[in-house]
């Protein structure tokens, strides 16, 4: 049997949780800019921001995540969806690092909101698709990749 493979992710703290990102998805990390609300988004959609000169969806990760939305997000991480592109808001960006095959990893979407992929398969499948291929990490994971979280 072959050895799973390691990923390369950027990690982040949304709410109380860390989070892995597949580096191959993140654009940049940002300062938060003014996101506009949107009428009838799902309570996890900040707004509309222009990032890059593009209107940017903004979404409360940790909101999504099911937890408390994050009063006053410190980042923003732009993630290619596709052809166009979402920002995540989050507390904070740990750091990148490299997680072997074996590591234990839980789904991000595992715990999500009530009714948030329901939403995002109708909304935004692109962004669903990165999301399904992050995953929720423990301090004691990074640890032990040499990540003080």
């Amino acid at each position: 049997m072959p050895e799973p493979l390691s990923q390369h992710i950027v990690i982040v703290q949304a709410g109380e949780g860390l989070c892995a990102l597949p580096v191959e998805a993140v654009i940049e990390t940002m300062r938060p800019a003014v996101a506009r609300s949107l009428s009838g988004a799902p309570p996890w959609v900040s707004g509309v921001a222009v990032v890059r000169g593009a209107p940017t969806p903004v979404v409360d990760l940790a909101g999504l995540l099911g937890g408390a939305a994050e009063t006053a997000a410190a980042r923003w991480v732009v993630v290619r969806c596709g052809a166009r592109t979402a920002a995540l808001a989050v507390r904070r960006v740990v750091g990148v690092a490299t997680l072997p095959g074996t590591s234990d990893r839980v789904p991000l979407l595992r715990g999500a909101a009530d009714g948030a992929i329901t939403s995002l398969r109708a909304l935004d499948r692109e962004l669903l698709v990165v999301l399904e291929a992050s995953r929720l990490i423990s301090p004691a994971v990074l640890r032990a990749v040499g990540v003080d979280p």
